[in-house]
């Protein structure tokens, strides 16, 4: 209904837009079933080990749960370079020549598709002979043959698992520099929600001084003669004091420990969980060196006995429940990473404000990034359970080099990132607490004004 008010009588633009919404709803779906995937397996898992006889979780088993990682890859390929392609041809098209309406545009969507399908395998069979040790000459023949007999005819899974570790690789890169900057920023984010402690404030005397402030401002509002530029910056202020003053109310009405306890623990635990993150990462890197740990899809083994008890956390149930809370974590902190990052705030969505085409743009980014997940946390150790189903053909994760590197990379930039603005976001606020009020900062020189006076009239008498 508000597509049909915004374009009126345009039936045919009201219906693109309505079908456009409705396939980034899907992509959305499909990146929520991705970033959900790793935790609800962990989960799962749990629940079958405890309660392998109980009657309402017999339909919980492996091959179900394989199944769904199978889905989900199959439903993230197809978003991911079928139907956000489309919507954006289908968005931007007018129909051929002589032609309109909603078939046209379909028409003319699909077919830029198919010739935007064709271009991708090209470059992805360019790729392969690239990085592979195949000399064989380059025909026309040859390039055709291959792409569409081969690789989309006899093995359409070879297409899809190539695209899709071109993805991930693309995923991981970006999780790799929006994650570290996501577990510094976080905080930040976290003390503009939650509210910090003023233990060298009174809350009776800030709202007694914007009283005051305010009364004052109203009496020279009463006066004649004010140009307009000063009345308006005093009507602002007025509104900038009663703002304040709602706030210290809702905060004064506020327990104790909500109001001076609440962001100290919350800090504590975003701490803890950084450094158990962290921490799990160096332990992964020493298995790596050591040659204790399998890189992950290789264990063979995992992929049909991930319900066996050898795989289970080192520290039983408590460990898989403080690897979905790492996981998820680590999700909510790559994507504050990357909607704070200075170049990315242009794509942040914005109540009735936002075109769809940016719409789009962030289905591509969130799909991309929940889509990495599962192969980012099984790369930094977060988690003992590994990959399963098509998610195990990543082609780079079999390169223990590219492994150990990724894992020294993240280490390093978080260790940057914490120390460049956790500590100097601390020592700020340590410095503010501890910071006198103004009223003791001017008693304090009035007296030291006063002393040293004092000293100077004895001194020449």
């Amino acid at each position: 209904s508000g597509i049909n008010a915004e374009y009126g009588e345009d039936l045919t633009e009201a219906s693109v837009y309505r079908i456009t919404i409705y396939l980034c709803s899907f992509t959305l779906s499909v990146s929520l079933a991705a970033s959900l995937l790793l935790p609800s397996s962990i989960l799962s898992r749990e629940v079958v080990r405890h309660c392998p006889n109980s009657y309402f979780f017999k339909w919980i088993n492996g091959k179900l749960i394989k199944d769904l990682w199978n889905g989900v890859f199959l439903c993230s390929n197809l978003s991911l370079f079928v139907l956000l392609p489309f919507s954006y041809f289908f968005l931007e098209s007018e129909g051929f020549t002589g032609s309109r309406g909603i078939v046209a545009r379909m028409k003319e969507s699909f077919t830029v598709l198919v010739l935007f399908s064709l271009v991708t395998a090209g470059c992805l069979f360019l790729m392969t002979r690239l990085i592979g040790t195949d000399t064989t000459p380059l025909t026309l023949t040859l390039v055709l043959s291959t792409v569409f007999l081969e690789n989309i005819v006899k093995s359409p899974w070879f297409m899809y698992s190539y695209m899709y570790s071109m993805t991930s690789l693309l995923g991981v890169a970006v999780l790799l520099v929006c994650t570290p900057l996501g577990l510094a920023r976080i905080f930040s984010v976290i003390g503009a929600i939650v509210m910090k402690p003023q233990l060298t404030t009174s809350l009776d005397e800030q709202i007694t001084m914007l009283d005051l402030e305010r009364e004052w401002i109203e009496r020279n509002l009463r006066i004649n003669g004010l140009t307009d530029d000063v009345e308006r910056a005093h009507k602002n202020r007025v509104t900038e004091i009663d703002l304040s003053l709602s706030n210290l109310q809702k905060r004064k009405a506020m327990s104790p420990w909500r109001r001076n306890a609440l962001y100290p623990c919350v800090l504590l635990l975003l701490l803890f969980i950084t450094g158990l993150s962290i921490s799990m990462v160096v332990f992964n890197i020493l298995k790596l060196l050591l040659g204790y740990g399998p890189l992950p899809g290789i264990d063979e083994s995992f992929d049909k006995e991930f319900l066996d008890a050898k795989y289970d956390s080192y520290i039983g149930s408590l460990g898989a429940l403080i690897e979905i809370g790492l996981v998820g974590y680590i999700q909510v902190a790559s994507l504050v990473g990357f909607y704070t990052t200075e170049k990315f705030r242009w794509l942040i969505p914005r109540k009735k404000k936002t075109p769809v085409t940016t719409i789009i743009v962030n289905c591509v980014v969130v799909l991309v990034m929940s889509c990495s997940l599962p192969v980012l946390s099984a790369t930094l150790g977060l988690t003992r359970f590994d990959l399963l189903g098509h998610y195990r053909t990543v082609m780079w994760l079999k390169n223990v080099h590219v492994i150990l590197i990724y894992n020294m990379t993240f280490v390093g930039l978080s260790a940057l990132c914490l120390a460049k603005k956790v500590t100097t976001a601390v020592l700020r606020e340590v410095c503010n607490q501890l910071q006198p009020p103004a009223r003791i900062r001017h008693r304090f020189f009035l007296h030291l004004t006063a002393f040293c006076g004092m000293v100077g009239f004895l001194r020449h008498r």
